[in-house]
């Protein structure tokens, strides 16, 4: 199982229309299709009231 915890505590740069920001994710989960490895994803709401994805890592088999 993965710790989310630690996804939360970090900031990530995120681009927006070529504008990039250092921000902390509001929501983070585990995708994981069936059959693929999973991976990280996480929602964050930059200043001007956007939510944008982005996948955050990859989990380990």
């Amino acid at each position: 199982m993965v710790d989310l915890r630690r996804y939360y505590e970090n900031e990530y740069e995120v681009d927006v229309e070529g504008k990039k920001y250092r921000l902390r994710p509001q929501k983070v989960w585990v995708l994981k299709p069936q059959g693929r490895p999973g991976v990280v994803i996480g929602i964050f709401r930059t200043p001007d009231g956007r939510i944008v994805r982005k996948n955050l890592g990859k989990v380990q088999p």
